[in-house]
């Protein structure tokens, strides 16, 4: 049953009885009314608020029924509202006309309440059915624009993590092929030069294997198929090992690392494997993208409340509309002008998600003067 003006009803007719006859039969239903004495003002009332169902008389000034059935039509937002035409004239041409311009149903004058009830609800169904097919059209079109935005997304991923692999494999085939050439022209390699070498190719496959195990434990994460081991650890231990660990590639980037260790030895309840790999995530970042940095700093803080640990580069930071989104996964910001780093997508999203299932998080906020300071709070200390 229809509830009272849950559905408008315009009525287009030149004769003032008409129209207040037809009101009062429409509002009698339990519908909302409208009225025009005309199509032109008929029209704009449905600019104003598109009715569900118009009732509509032929032969009148201004704008006669035809005009007002080619106005609907050509209106992509109107050209569906059920017209139901009355007018006095009954004749079959008329009525072919009427509803081979738009008309959904004819009624001679004067009408028959009862069957102008079952018209307007007839429209009314037809109208509903239109909705749902059109609301079901927009569904189909979300989900193929999002289908091929995922699959654009998809491209891009694939396109990136080749990229990010491929920077690494490239300098491990480099070094490869000169150890070769100079292995079969007999040459004798001198040691600092092949340490250099190895170094080299070991560095790489780090940076690679940083890579794919972040991919692989992201997906764990998610699923929740990833349980940290939490362990009593001492978070200045690890930096210790990390900063000799990175000595060459800060060397190599021209970079000094700077450790600042309590005076103490300090327990904390931290996955010693994701543990390292956050540090090494955030330290391998710098080195990459912080152009023109010239110092990394490693703080182990345990006197804060909550402990922390820092790692902090004096290079041109990152934008403060950016401090959140690039812990998003596959995100990867836009260089400006060369002094925005770029995040290979990965790193951050494992470090963030690393930190969360350990019981600490992770924030970045800008150095002074310059630089970004990476926070890791830690999860409370051990007695």
């Amino acid at each position: 049953m229809e509830t009272p003006t849950s559905r408008l009803v315009l009525i287009v007719d030149d004769n003032a009885l008409n129209r207040n006859m037809l009101t009062d039969y429409v509002e009698s239903l339990g519908f909302e009314a409208l009225s025009a004495e005309n199509g032109q003002v008929g029209m704009e009332l449905v600019a104003k608020r598109v009715p569900d169902a118009i009732l509509l008389d032929l032969d009148m000034p201004v704008m006669d029924g035809f005009g007002v059935l080619d106005a609907l039509r050509e209106n992509q937002e109107w050209q569906h509202i059920p017209v139901v035409m009355i007018s006095g004239k009954d004749d079959l041409q008329t009525i072919t006309q009427v509803l081979a311009r738009g008309a959904v149903d004819y009624m001679p004058k004067p009408f028959k309440p009862s069957i102008l009830k079952a018209r307007l609800h007839a429209s009314f169904e037809r109208k509903d059915m239109r909705d749902r097919e059109q609301e079901l059209l927009r569904n189909l079109e979300r989900s193929y624009r999002e289908l091929r935005e995922a699959e654009a997304g998809r491209d891009a991923l694939t396109h990136m993590i080749v990229h990010d692999l491929g920077n690494p494999l490239s300098v491990i085939k480099m070094n490869a092929e000169m150890l070769h050439m100079g292995a079969m022209a007999g040459l004798p390699i001198p040691g600092d030069m092949l340490a250099e070498r190895v170094d080299h190719i070991t560095s790489a496959s780090e940076s690679m294997d940083l890579m794919i195990r972040s991919m692989l434990d992201i997906a764990k994460m998610e699923s929740g198929q990833l349980e940290p081991d939490l362990q009593s650890i001492d978070p200045a231990v690890v930096l210790d090992a990390l900063k000799s660990r990175f000595e060459a590639n800060a060397s190599e980037a021209g970079v000094q690392i700077v450790l600042d260790q309590p005076g103490e030895s300090t327990l904390v309840q931290l996955d010693p494997v994701l543990f390292e790999r956050v540090i090494a995530n955030l330290m391998a970042n710098a080195f990459k993208y912080a152009q023109g940095a010239s110092t990394l700093r490693l703080r182990f803080d345990p006197a804060a409340n909550p402990a922390v640990v820092i790692v902090e580069d004096d290079g041109p930071g990152i934008p403060e509309d950016l401090h959140e989104r690039i812990f998003e996964k596959y995100y990867q910001s836009k260089a400006a002008s060369g002094n925005t780093r770029v995040g290979i997508g990965l790193g951050l999203a494992f470090c963030r998600m690393a930190m969360d299932i350990m019981g600490g998080s992770i924030h970045v906020e800008s150095a002074s003067p310059t630089g970004s300071r990476f926070v890791l709070t830690l999860p409370p200390i051990s007695p």
